[in-house]
């Protein structure tokens, strides 16, 4: 049997929940050839969005073809455009002797060497470049040109697009990127990433060359109705019951967070042999938080003290942080330290602002650290 609750993997079919506002703007945006910039934090669920939209939008229209970068794992300038080049060649070839044809014609300025790759005909593409401006341009035009030779749209689609803004070329790509991307007329961007102050200072900072690139969109929770429904019947599915009740508690104590509701979901589904009782919800919350445990504490152990005692004091529901009060209580530091650990914290995705407040961008590490600190 096909295990139930997805989590650790995209998304896809009948584990794929509810989105359905967030996929019509997408494709609004996208088909009308605006590009968009989708932020998140992580395992909220983008990469599934993303992959469903663009599956929906290739079957609606044959003339649109969809290039997919994960960019987590790229470490260089040089990285990247191997990734784009290899992308753009496997999305637009129909053959690989095609993809051959298409790096000779059109990558000239490049020497370039082949893998194949899986049990399908894949080129990945090494590319040597002759250090031009010119070639540079050439590589990012590919989808351009293939796109008018074809008479197709192509998409883009890079996934934690901010991991290039830690390449040390960066500041030198930035500009090529944008002066060569925003003269495309058949090619659209669906640029996308968890890191939050990153991806804002990229593309909303005036100062910098990605301001205004498209249309950013912030990707919400799923809603407490669909998660229900999904959890209810998928129990079903497997001969199993839970209540409404105890498939709303999953949501609540996961804060509706993607990944967890779906392995919370999982934990009780496994530990149930009937019916979801109160005993099994609440002994696989704890199992659910002993299994990322070991991550948490490796998370935690990286902080300095004053910033734990800046987690405690948002864990206790304090905000006014340089309150005299607060600021004894929990042993804040002076008003540099709080604001230096505001921003550390932030930085590292473990606090962000919602609605002028600081909460935990992580709902489990909250429970776990709650548990741990704060008795």
């Amino acid at each position: 049997m096909k295990r139930p609750f997805i989590y650790g993997e995209l998304a896809e079919d009948e584990n794929f929940i509810d989105r359905i506002e967030d996929r019509k703007q997408l494709k609004t945006f996208l088909g009308n050839g605006i590009n968009v910039t989708l932020i998140s934090p992580r395992r909220w669920g983008k990469s599934s969005l993303v992959k469903a939209t663009m599956k929906e939008m290739q079957a609606e229209n044959s003339k649109t073809v969809v290039c997919f970068i994960d960019a987590f794992r790229l470490n260089s300038e040089t990285d990247f455009y191997n990734a784009f080049a290899s992308a753009v060649v496997n999305s637009a070839a129909s053959t690989f002797d095609k993809g051959l044809e298409y790096i000779k014609r059109y990558l000239q300025n490049f020497s370039a060497s082949f893998k194949i790759k899986g049990p399908y005909v894949e080129v990945e593409v090494d590319l040597r470049q002759k250090d031009t401006p010119k070639s540079v341009e050439d590589l990012l035009n590919l989808p351009q040109v293939i796109a008018e030779q074809k008479g197709v749209h192509v998409i883009m689609c890079i996934d934690e697009f901010q991991r290039l803004a830690d390449f040390p070329e960066w500041s030198k790509m930035e500009g090529m990127l944008r002066s060569v991307w925003q003269h495309q007329q058949d090619v659209t961007y669906c640029l996308y990433g968890s890191k939050r102050h990153i991806l804002m200072d990229i593309f909303t900072n005036s100062n910098k060359p990605f301001y205004r690139f498209g249309q950013t969109l912030y990707l919400k929770k799923i809603a407490t109705e669909y998660w229900v429904e999904y959890i209810v019947n998928t129990f079903k599915q497997t001969g199993k019951e839970i209540s409404k009740e105890w498939a709303t508690k999953i949501c609540e104590s996961m804060e509706n967070h993607s990944w967890y509701v779906q392995q919370m979901s999982f934990f009780v589904w496994a530990d149930t042999e009937t019916v979801v009782t109160e005993e099994i919800f609440h002994r696989q919350l704890q199992s659910v938080i002993d299994t990322n445990m070991p991550v948490f504490e490796s998370e935690t152990d990286k902080l300095a003290l004053s910033q734990i005692a800046m987690l405690r004091a948002i864990v206790a529901g304090e905000q006014k942080l340089n309150s005299n009060e607060v600021v004894k209580r929990f042993n804040l530091g002076g008003p540099q330290t709080i604001t230096r650990n505001k921003g550390v914290l932030i930085k590292l995705d473990i606090l962000e602002k919602q609605g002028g407040k600081l909460v935990f961008v992580d709902p489990l590490y909250k429970l776990w650290f709650k548990q741990t600190y704060c008795g």
